[in-house]
């Protein structure tokens, strides 16, 4: 009889076990389902940071989620933090060997820097692990494009579109080289095709519609180019869309309004190209301001700094130079002003929000300041001064522990600053 009760007892301990483990199993994958809805939420609002930090928790709860590897570094590189995005994407695709999609994202980011080389190597990659992709088909055709390679250009273009009859890109890219080779009625035809393709799958895609808009052009249809192109006239868009509607006015006979519409691109071109010098100059400026300034040369640093902002005043790189030299000055009102300007242009600049938490730390606003480092610290975990100041922003609110940990992730991101490790050391010495 107690062989039969134990046994019973044993099956029943079983039996709850393994209703606990599923329950905590369930509420593991329920947490991390959570957190990727916050991340892609967040990503949508416009929120990278909060969308970083919840795909980072997700992560340490499963370091295996492709979707949250490639969440993470498309975060990443919404804040332009690329270093960070491609080591988050390699260490991806390294998991998921089988998997293309983390090499597409790498390749990227080495074409939009025009390291095209670079990214056909790493999109040849991605094809050899997933030859169905349309995806990988059309970015390494788009690399071979931007390279100059039309022929092979051409073969991952049409692979893609047998693989995925509805892909906008695919036909986009197609119909331009169709457009640039323009050596006869067949091309010139192919390529309206694909254009019109590209437009009725993306309406909304303004290079769709422009490239169609030059081809009815060339092919004499110039009333249909005509109503293509006025909506991407306006003041907000490029001046080149105004060159070829003058081109289409003009095809439709309209010499009155093709001369109207050649005055105000040549008019917008040259204004384009003067703000474009302004800023090129005071961007030269800023940068021998930032110079004079770390010799502590600081009366001429303001000056160049004045003469930067009088030519382009919305300059970002040198209100913040400003706020750092107004801080090392001991203005801190001027200082918080400058940075605002700066962080209103673009918030997520890591660097940015530093000098932000060093003036909150003036202002006394300590909670300000710790939410400023650690908000630093999510954009670039790499940020070994963030790190210190956090660290010391807990010692003076008593909380050792965290203090600790805090100054062990500077010395990590920065094991060979002596201050960081002598910090470190002193504050493990000391009695809690």
């Amino acid at each position: 009889m107690r062989v039969v009760e134990g046994r019973f007892i044993r099956v029943c301990v079983a039996v709850f076990l393994i209703i606990q483990f599923g329950a905590v199993a369930q509420t593991h994958s329920a947490r991390i389902t959570s957190l990727e809805h916050d991340a892609q939420t967040a990503l949508a609002a416009g929120h990278p940071d909060a969308a970083i930090s919840a795909y980072r928790t997700a992560l340490r709860l499963d370091p295996s989620n492709e979707k949250l590897c490639l969440g993470l570094g498309l975060a990443y590189k919404r804040v332009y933090n690329y270093d960070e995005a491609r080591k988050v994407l390699t260490d991806c695709s390294a998991r998921h060997p089988k998997s293309s999609s983390a090499l597409v994202e790498l390749a990227d980011i080495d074409f939009h820097a025009q390291h095209y080389d670079d990214a056909i190597k790493t999109l040849q990659q991605a094809v050899k692990r997933s030859p169905s992709s349309p995806r990988a088909r059309v970015e390494l055709g788009a690399a071979y494009h931007a390279r100059g390679d039309s022929d092979h250009a051409f073969a991952q273009f049409n692979r893609a579109i047998q693989l995925d009859p509805h892909s906008a890109s695919a036909y986009y890219f197609r119909g331009e080289l169709y457009s640039e080779r323009s050596a006869n009625d067949d091309d010139n035809a192919r390529a309206e095709a694909d254009a019109r393709k590209a437009v009725s799958l993306a309406p909304a895609v303004e290079d769709s519609r422009l490239l169609l808009a030059k081809i009815l052009t060339r092919t004499s249809h110039c009333i249909e180019a005509i109503e293509l192109l006025k909506p991407l006239s306006d003041p907000s868009r490029d001046p080149k869309n105004l060159y070829e509607l003058a081109r289409a006015y003009q095809c439709s006979g309209q010499p009155g309004l093709a001369a109207k519409t050649q005055a105000e691109f040549e008019q917008r071109t040259r204004q384009d190209q003067e703000q474009k010098t302004q800023r090129m100059e005071a961007d030269h400026l800023v940068d021998q301001a930032a110079d004079s300034a770390r010799s502590n040369q600081l009366p001429a640093s303001l000056d160049l700094l004045n003469q930067a902002l009088a030519k382009d005043p919305q300059n970002i790189k040198a209100h913040a130079v400003l706020a750092k030299i107004e801080f090392s000055r001991g203005n801190i009102p001027a200082a918080r002003q400058a940075i605002d300007l700066a962080l209103s242009a673009d918030p997520y600049n890591p660097d940015y929000l530093y000098v932000l938490g060093k003036i909150l730390e003036k202002q006394d606003d300590w909670s300000g300041a710790l939410q400023t480092f650690q908000k630093t610290t999510v954009l670039n975990p790499r940020e070994s001064d963030a790190y210190f100041e956090i660290s010391q922003i807990y010692l003076h609110d008593g909380d050792r522990p965290k203090a600790i940990a805090a100054l062990k992730n500077a010395v990590k991101c920065s094991p060979d600053d002596p201050d960081y490790r002598k910090a470190l050391q002193q504050l493990l010495a000391t009695q809690p």
